[in-house]
């Protein structure tokens, strides 16, 4: 687990945490205390109520979902920088990811780094990328990959150091391929490589910022 990626997270909401403790005077201020007994009594119930709420939003962080920002193009037109994404951890436990989720993942031998990714090779695949096109072999069938619901006709997807142009890749149980949606301009499996479901942290299930662009996904 990422502690430090975490409390990076969490400290992005102590500008609320903050409001809510002023909340909690100003209601303890609101109902006058007429002795030191139910100041004592109303101060009590105000930290309970905080650490309760920090429990649960770090249990829901560890065991359920988090937020994570954009930073960069490599989604570009479907996700841009300073995009807010809720990533959730419990159906891609029991359901697996799919080809063309969206995914936050740590690439290879970096920890701290969070990609948003787009997954198209998943285990079982044989995959290929050859004249701007992503060639699956699955179960003896063959196919294109139809991309158009995410990405425009004319986009053209090139291979890379780690996924050569041409090159067939059979894709082990738990590894996957992922691709930004901006295939000119990201930094993906074409040249980190096939990466491990351990390093997949979570599905993205929604944008929720800004507000004109909410989306579910």
């Amino acid at each position: 687990m990422n502690f430090l990626k975490m409390f990076e997270n969490i400290s992005a909401l102590l500008p609320n945490i903050v409001t809510f403790v002023f909340l909690i005077v100003l209601f303890i201020v609101f109902i006058k205390p007429k002795n030191l007994s139910e100041l004592k009594e109303a101060v009590t119930e105000g930290l309970e109520t905080i650490i309760v709420a920090v429990l649960v939003l770090f249990t829901v962080y560890v065991l359920v979902a988090f937020p994570v920002e954009v930073s960069g193009s490599s989604m570009s037109p479907n996700l841009e920088t300073a995009d807010r994404l809720l990533v959730e951890k419990l159906t891609s436990k029991i359901e697996g990811y799919k080809r063309g989720d969206i995914v936050v993942l740590h690439p290879p031998d970096y920890d701290y780094i969070d990609y948003v990714k787009r997954v198209v090779g998943i285990p079982g695949d044989t995959i290929k990328i050859y004249n701007c096109q992503v060639f699956i072999n699955r179960e003896d069938t063959k196919f294109v990959l139809n991309e158009e619901i995410y990405l425009d006709k004319e986009v053209c997807t090139l291979g890379g150091k780690s996924l050569v142009e041409g090159r067939v890749y059979t894709l082990k149980d738990q590894e996957f391929v992922v691709l930004g949606d901006n295939r000119s301009n990201s930094q993906d499996s074409r040249f980190f490589g096939i990466v491990k479901e351990e390093r997949l942290q979570g599905k993205v299930v929604a944008r929720f910022w800004p507000f004109d662009k909410v989306k579910l996904y």
